[in-house]
């Protein structure tokens, strides 16, 4: 009896040890999809490997389906639909490079796109400077939230 369930613990601690952990369904924890669920489904040709056309249509979808922070919505979704079209995304931009394009030649440079997303994570994290991007919504909203604030 004790060899039997000796036998038995060996394998089943062999099998524990040796097992992979279980993604209970699509991707990790975040929600992602994993690395081979991304590769099955946009490596067109069948290569087990990502080239730069299929990288890029990856991000095009991700972009698609991606969901701007509310405070950009807020600022830029000019009619109100909860969506970015073309024109409002070009605003963006424009803003984007009047505020970091130092050197005026029409790019973000490494520099300038590293001081853009420190600022993009400060103003995401309500960590901004005192008033911006808030208020400059519709005429007088900036002064209603203000006055509720102080209210409570």
């Amino acid at each position: 009896m004790k060899l039997l369930l000796t036998i038995l613990t060996a394998i089943t601690l062999t099998i524990g040890l040796t097992a992979k952990p279980g993604k209970g369904g699509k991707g990790d924890k975040s929600g992602r999809p994993s690395r081979e669920e991304m590769i099955k489904k946009f490596d067109k040709d069948g290569d087990g490997k990502l080239d730069d056309e299929e990288k890029a249509a990856i991000r095009k979808e991700m972009m698609a389906n991606r969901t701007p922070p509310p405070h950009i919505l807020e600022k830029f979704d000019k009619d109100g639909d909860g969506k970015l079209c073309d024109e409002e995304k070009a605003a963006i931009r424009k803003e984007m490079m009047a505020k970091f394009d130092k050197d005026g030649d029409g790019k973000l440079g490494p520099d300038e796109r590293k001081a853009a997303m420190a600022a993009r994570g400060k103003e995401s994290s309500g960590k901004g400077k005192k008033g911006e991007g808030k208020g400059k919504g519709k005429k007088g909203e900036g002064k209603k939230k203000e006055g509720k604030k102080k209210e409570s």
